[in-house]
């Protein structure tokens, strides 16, 4: 069975066209889909003929997941589901609570093809890409959790984004048009681990969503630690196509470092990151590594304040990220299939 975010409008018009329905019947399901309520359910739109809602519900799902899980951290409020889609396959997404702003982690893919060593995510490899509505529905999820839109959407849970590029932009621009939920497009992040076509594709669509770089080492022989070679690009490659981007979209690109103690915290490593972030005039943003690796621990929180400081003296903009979620296992390099 579709799921009704998958189908375009032409194609439902002419659905209910066959079932003698008027047209402006479309809008009203676009509306009940896309607010105030963001039903997920057909007996939630109570303006649409019982008879037209048992028919929808033969034919095509309303909602792309089932909520299998959710749980909350009572430190920070984060949420997390574990949701089952239509095949049976299960992702995970998150919803951070901060003082005036709340964002939406989303996944792209059931699992990831890329497997970076300190996450979880692609730990048994990739099963299969998300599709449009399975993507927009773990919007719509934490839209129904908070009753109103989120304020911010990163796309930074599972799955190598650029590696689905066709169904994030087609969820991503039905995200941010005004008959939906009118998501500004400065209010999104795309993280890459490094996907050299699909950063030089994504700057093509010249849109102005952010675009961050997951980098976690400064040259390639370290980065061949942490990425397995089969989708690992190098990073003069990276780099250049990283420049492209802000060339054609003139957004400023973020540098994530998972900061691994002993591995990639030395002073003479975070200088040469100072210079990478010079170079592409892009902030940093250090993120303690969360994964629950043997081999892979976070520096104390001493050192990462240390490094915060020390590549600001060296004149980058640059942030520590508080995690968020680390009792649900929400955090960053966290988030799996199963449980």
């Amino acid at each position: 069975m579709k799921s009704l975010k998958d189908i375009p409008n032409e194609e439902l018009f002419s659905l209910l066209k066959s079932w003698g329905q008027p047209a402006f019947r479309v809008k009203q399901l676009r509306t009940w889909l896309y607010g105030p309520r963001f039903a997920a359910t057909y007996d939630e739109m109570t303006n649409l003929p019982a008879t037209l809602r048992e028919k929808l519900a033969e034919t095509v799902a309303p909602f792309a997941l089932k909520v299998v899980q959710r749980l909350e951290d009572p430190n920070d409020g984060t949420v997390k589901w574990l949701s089952e889609l239509l095949d049976g396959n299960t992702i995970e997404t998150v919803l951070i609570r901060v003082p005036h702003r709340t964002t939406v982690c989303v996944s792209t893919q059931v699992g990831c093809a890329v497997r970076c060593v300190f996450c979880a995510s692609g730990r048994y490899g990739l099963v299969r890409d998300l599709t449009k509505a399975e993507i927009i529905d773990q919007v719509m999820l934490a839209c129904r959790e908070l009753g109103r839109r989120v304020d911010n959407v990163v796309v930074m849970g599972m799955g190598e984004p650029l590696m689905n590029l066709d169904a994030l932009v087609s969820a991503l621009d039905e995200l941010g048009s005004p008959e939906t939920i009118d998501l500004g497009n400065r209010h999104v992040t795309i993280s890459t681990s490094g996907i050299v076509p699909g950063i030089r594709a994504l700057a093509e669509l010249r849109r102005p969503w952010n675009l961050a770089l997951s980098l976690h080492a400064v040259n390639d022989e370290e980065r061949a630690r942490i990425i397995p070679t089969e989708h690992r690009y190098p990073l003069e490659e990276i780099f250049a196509a990283c420049e492209y981007h802000r060339e054609l979209t003139n957004r400023m690109l973020t540098l994530e470092y998972a900061l691994i103690d002993g591995r990639n915290d030395s002073r003479s490593t975070l200088e040469r990151l100072a210079a990478i972030a010079r170079r592409l005039h892009a902030k940093v943003n250090l993120i303690p590594c969360n994964s629950n690796a043997s081999n892979c621990k976070s520096p104390s929180l001493r050192r990462c304040h240390e490094a915060l400081a020390f590549l600001e003296q060296s004149g980058v903009q640059a942030t520590l990220r508080i995690s968020h979620g680390q009792g649900i296992l929400a955090a960053c390099g966290q988030l799996k299939f199963k449980i």
